[in-house]
């Protein structure tokens, strides 16, 4: 008998980040107006509006499954870290990034790759880790499709250098911002479970799904100027405190121990 397919988009933003919706709204929203299996909410440099959502998931209601995750700033570029229990630190390398990830059991997803738009790993890190020149450091999956304006710029040589170089899981994902776009990129894995569906991308089985695109007048034109507002303050004023208060913390942590910075 063959095995039933899932659907997946792991890669969302809620009003914990520069998203627009809140969780309760997009839970709402994945059960009432879409057809996916999994999601992961991955806010920048945050993990607890995916712990919100995992929680209300949890009990019930839905059909669905949540994952955590959160998208990580690095030195190097955003990168997705799913089946995540605690918050990857932000602004480390790229290979540090993926260590820290891969150390309590999560995965790692290249977002929107070699994309100038956005904050993107570039094919430089991309060659670099996939040819080993970081010892134990590997991708698990890269985005050959994102959904956004921004991810659509590196999509298609994702894909062809994929194919023919790295070999990773595809993985097709919304990026969304807006609740119209969540479910416009989706991976299409064998199961419909969020462990199916890393057991999928392990062993290199996902395929990516592009979605109907979304119009500007769907989302709203007071919506898409509201959503920069909170991606060029919001969001970098959190970042820029997070770490303000991890640099208060390494001094601390290090004067007691009789050291200098």
């Amino acid at each position: 008998m063959e095995a039933k397919l899932g659907l997946a988009d792991v890669h969302i933003h809620t009003s914990f980040s520069d998203g627009m919706a809140d969780i309760p709204e997009l839970l709402e929203f994945v059960e009432r107006r879409t057809n996916l299996d999994v999601i992961a909410v991955t806010d920048h440099d945050e993990i607890k509006g995916s712990y919100l959502a995992r929680e209300l998931a949890a009990k019930g209601k839905y059909r669905y499954q949540v994952i955590v995750g959160m998208e990580v700033t690095t030195l190097d570029g955003h990168l997705l870290g799913l089946f995540l229990e605690r918050p990857v630190r932000s602004w480390q390398s790229a290979a540090k990034t993926v260590d820290a990830i891969h150390a309590q059991g999560g995965l790692c997803i290249v977002p929107h790759p070699m994309s100038w738009l956005t904050r993107s790993v570039s094919r430089t890190i991309l060659d670099g880790i996939c040819n080993g020149c970081h010892a134990g450091v590997y991708f698990d999956g890269i985005e050959v499709f994102n959904g956004t304006i921004a991810g659509k710029v590196g999509g298609p040589k994702a894909k062809e250098l994929n194919q023919r170089y790295y070999k990773l899981s595809e993985i097709g994902n919304s990026d969304a911002h807006f609740l119209a776009s969540v479910g416009h990129g989706r991976t299409i894995f064998r199961g419909r479970s969020a462990e199916d569906l890393r057991a999928s991308i392990l062993s290199k089985t996902t395929e990516a799904l592009a979605g109907t695109p979304i119009s500007l007048n769907k989302i709203g034109y007071s919506q898409v100027v509201r959503q920069l507002g909170r991606g060029l303050i919001v969001v970098p004023s959190r970042l820029v405190g997070r770490s303000v208060r991890e640099l208060w913390r390494i001094y601390r942590h290090e004067n007691r121990s009789g050291l200098s910075l």
